[in-house]
């Protein structure tokens, strides 16, 4: 809109007021295109900023990017050299495995080298052994013999000698009585002197089962017995020693009920056992230092020395001894009868006592003591049995009465349970390794393997439950034992033992079962193939 004092040029006021709004105008307009020319420089400043930050954007970008692409680099770098080391690595260890391997396989073989060599040794020295006690027993049978055969030639040089008296004495009496008779014609002859009666010879035994085996092992069987009952009166001896000393009395029952005591207190644990084990060595021990009174010690012994020059011995210790083998039947019984492990721990220490040196007499151990009540409680063991549904038969194979007063057997259940316990402790005493030891083992392995084949071999039919009653606790939880020992033969006759022979018996009793189960426990539990 133009200013209506623009052309009012009559009035100075006019024009006055023009030119002020003319220089107003113009300041506004230049204040303006300052405004203008500000913003406008502004905008590029900001235009030229923002472009070089988006150039400097850019830069960074690309920079970025780049450093992306050398750390994939690097990453990619870093992982293929993980990868080679772990590839490295996996081969050390598969090449290190396989060197184990083959040390161990190195290692096994040396084993089953040295195993086999150990087993043909033990198997050359049972031999050995058995050759020379065979040997042994030939020699005494042969001097025996020869004895009996010197008792029977003086017997008969005596009887020829007291028959040819006998003779001249008759020709006296008939020449005699010829004279008397030329003398007095009216004598009658004398009538001949009788001959001796015939007397019949008694009538053979009936043979039992039991009777049909080895005769030496029936002798050997004998023996033992009577050794049993020489203790017995032995006891009975001490007993009156005991009456005619008191110290000797009171020193005794203390020491025969700490042995009873310490008896009762092994169990399983190793170290636990070391206190009552020292203190009955200690009570046997001082027992073993007094020397009065005396016993003739070979009557305890199955096969007494021979060469000998004195038989005495301390009778006291021979007495804690006996005391001990008791001892160690009744916790067998008690302790063994159903878990058969815990026979273990007192076998070691039962071979222990007898194997010391300094409870043997001249060198030899008194383990006979503990083998004769054996022989007692357990004589299948030692191949003596008989037919158990009669009262001889069960007496036989160890079989005991309720009590003393009562004529009943005791059940089947505890009956086995006795067998259980005491074939548990005889195969705890018999399979002792002292190879690495400087005693000498009393009761060597040999045995085991008698009473194992002593069971084993009977005809089949004529099994019982005791024979698998026992013959299970021999060899459950040993059979790592008989196969340290025997190696390849002990395996053949776990086959015998607990294949073979339950089926050719034929029975079907609990106990037989539980022979014949023993192979599939093994195999599951121990991975032993028969």
């Amino acid at each position: 809109m133009e200013s209506p004092y623009k052309k009012a040029l009559d009035s100075p006021s006019r024009q006055l007021l023009w030119e002020l709004g003319r220089l107003h105008v113009g300041d506004r307009e230049a204040f303006q295109a300052k405004l203008e020319k500000e913003s406008n420089d502004r905008e590029s400043a900001h235009r030229q900023a923002l472009a070089a930050a988006a150039e400097e954007h850019e830069r960074i970008r690309r920079s970025a990017e780049r450093e992306r692409e050398k750390l994939q680099l690097q990453i990619r770098a870093e992982l293929a050299r993980r990868e080679e080391e772990e590839r490295q690595e996996l081969h050390k260890e598969i090449q290190r495995l396989r060197e184990d391997r083959l040390e161990k396989e190195l290692a096994q073989r040396r084993r089953d080298i040295e195993r086999v060599q150990a087993e043909e040794a033990a198997i050359r020295k049972a031999k050995k052994l058995e050759q020379t006690q065979a040997a042994e027993a030939e020699q005494r049978r042969l001097e025996k013999e020869r004895e009996d055969t010197e008792a029977a030639r003086k017997i008969a040089e005596k009887e020829v000698a007291d028959q040819k008296l006998r003779e001249q004495e008759s020709k006296a009496k008939e020449a005699a009585a010829a004279s008397l008779q030329a003398r007095l014609k009216s004598q009658p002859t004398p009538a001949a002197h009788p001959g001796p009666l015939a007397v019949p010879a008694p009538a053979a035994p009936r043979a039992t089962p039991s009777d049909r085996g080895d005769p030496v092992r029936l002798a050997e069987h004998d023996r033992y017995i009577e050794i049993h009952k020489s203790l017995k009166e032995f006891r009975k001896f001490m007993a009156d020693q005991g009456k005619q000393n008191p110290t000797l009395k009171t020193k005794m029952g203390d020491m025969r009920r700490t042995i009873k005591k310490c008896v009762g207190q092994l169990t399983s644990g190793k170290e636990s056992n070391k206190q009552p084990r020292n203190q009955i060595m200690e009570v046997l021990k001082t027992a073993a230092g007094v020397t009065k009174p005396e016993v003739d010690v070979p009557m305890f012994m199955a096969n007494p020395p021979s060469g000998i020059t004195t038989t005495k011995g301390p009778a006291l210790l021979i007495y804690l001894l006996n005391i001990f083998a008791k001892a160690l039947i009744a916790q067998f019984i008690n302790e063994a009868s159903i878990v058969s492990t815990a026979a273990d721990p007192i076998g070691v220490v039962g071979s222990q006592i007898f194997a010391s040196s300094e409870f043997r007499w001249n060198s030899f151990s008194l383990v006979d003591i503990l083998i004769a009540k054996y022989h007692f409680v357990c004589p299948v063991l030692f191949g003596i049995y008989g037919n158990e549904e009669t009262n001889q038969g069960r007496y036989r194979s160890g079989w005991i009465k309720e009590n003393k007063r009562d004529d009943h057997w005791i059940s089947e259940q505890k009956h086995f349970e006795r067998m259980t316990g005491l074939g548990s402790g005889y195969a705890a005493i018999s399979l002792r390794n002292y190879d690495k030891s400087r005693l000498q083992n009393p009761y060597p392995v040999y045995n085991f393997w008698r009473s194992l084949a002593a069971i084993i071999n009977i005809p089949p039919q004529e099994a019982t439950s005791t024979h698998f009653t026992v013959l299970k606790a021999l060899i459950e939880n040993n059979e790592s034992r008989i196969l340290d020992f025997f190696g390849n033969v002990g395996r053949l006759a776990l086959k015998k033992a607990v294949i073979d022979f339950p089926q050719e018996s034929g029975s079907t009793s609990v106990s037989a079962k539980s022979v014949a189960m023993l192979p599939d426990i093994w195999r599951k539990d121990k991975k032993l193939f028969l």
